[in-house]
């Protein structure tokens, strides 16, 4: 035991020694040059492990980190020798730099020994390009599905328009149907033979035609009272007005109001003012409380009138038709003067003032 004491104080002993500098034949020029550059390369040393280990720490999921981390430790300690080296040009410690040097050593052993087998792994490794190539097919693969879901959504929209529409269209004819039965059968209750049938029939199913024509224009959306007013009136060739503000309709009430002013318009050839050179003023009037709007039918200048034994097609559709859509009230006033209709009806969806 004391003999492997006295050996390592021998191992680590300096008096007999003389520092590295002596050799140097204390020269300022030479230990300064060597101090200086193997401070320098320390430092150099020292700078390298810091900034692997801060890409270690933003980078934890590196592959093979425990490699990064053999090789921080073999340049520590490269860098430790360089300081070591600057240290014996004045103090003879070799024994120090002598463990140092093969700590240095076993490690940078293990390092190269690890190194070199983990190479073909390495390589194996896709390189920047082939990555960059992978991200790219990658990214127009999802450009290609995302157009493709694109294009399946637009077909599923266009589908579900195209029912919608079908369905629609299939109850826009059902209502016509119905509306051209009930006109067939009440024409039938109210005139006396076929011709007669024909022609009443006939002008009937027009004034329909030139009401769908008209929603047509406006995509089902809706008619304004003044282009009804025009749409059923203008192709008699007969005089009349329009007074008040515009109305908005909705496309059943619409139509229910075109047959209206046609029936009131043929009642008006055959026996009322436009008989004998008279005119026709439609007039449109507001009332606040509560919220309503008044359509007046007033036939002015033509032959004096006499009310009908019975109620016609017309008069049942005026008091019945037009006043349940609109859910208010018809009142026909058949004045010596001339016929006058009066249509009151609530502020609705159905029908609203636009602008005076």
């Amino acid at each position: 035991m004391t003999t492997l004491w006295e050996t390592i104080r021998y191992f680590f002993a300096t008096e007999a020694l003389n520092p590295h500098g002596i050799c140097l034949l204390w020269r300022p020029e030479l230990i300064w040059t060597h101090a200086a550059a193997d401070i320098l390369i320390g430092l150099a040393y020292f700078s390298i492990p810091l900034a692997m280990a801060a890409f270690l720490y933003k980078r934890p999921d590196a592959r093979f980190g425990w490699v990064i981390l053999l090789f921080v430790s073999f340049i520590l300690l490269c860098g430790m020798t360089h300081f070591m080296a600057v240290w014996t040009l004045w103090n003879a410690d070799y024994g120090i730099e002598a463990l140092l040097k093969v700590v240095t050593a076993v490690v940078s052993v293990a390092t190269a020994a690890a190194l070199w087998p983990l190479l073909p792994r390495l390589l194996a490794l896709p390189s920047t390009e082939a990555l960059q190539a992978r991200i790219d097919e990658r990214d127009q693969a999802l450009a290609e599905l995302r157009s493709a879901m694109t294009t399946m959504m637009e077909m599923r929209e266009h589908e579900t328009r195209q029912k919608l529409l079908l369905d629609e269209l299939n109850h826009r004819v059902k209502n016509t149907l119905a509306s051209v039965q009930s006109i067939a059968s009440q024409t039938i209750k109210t005139t006396g033979d076929m011709d007669e049938f024909k022609d009443a029939f006939m002008d009937r199913l027009m004034a329909l035609s030139s009401t769908h024509d008209l929603l047509v224009k406006r995509e089902w959306t809706g008619a304004s009272l003044v282009e009804l007013t025009d749409a059923t009136l203008a192709h008699y060739g007969r005089p009349y007005g329009y007074h008040g503000p515009d109305l908005r309709l909705h496309s059943s009430l619409a139509v229910t109001l075109g047959m209206a002013l046609h029936e009131l318009a043929t009642n008006a050839i055959k026996h009322g003012a436009w008989t004998s050179g008279g005119r026709v003023e439609i007039e449109v009037r507001q009332i606040a409380d509560p919220q309503q709007v008044e359509i007046v039918w007033r036939e002015l200048d033509g032959n004096a009138v006499q009310a009908p034994s019975q109620s016609g097609f017309g008069s049942r559709l005026l008091e019945r038709g037009v006043a349940g859509e609109l859910g208010g009230t018809v009142e026909i006033d058949y004045r010596r003067e001339g016929l006058v209709c009066t249509i009151r009806a609530p502020i609705s969806p159905k029908i609203a003032a636009e602008a005076a």
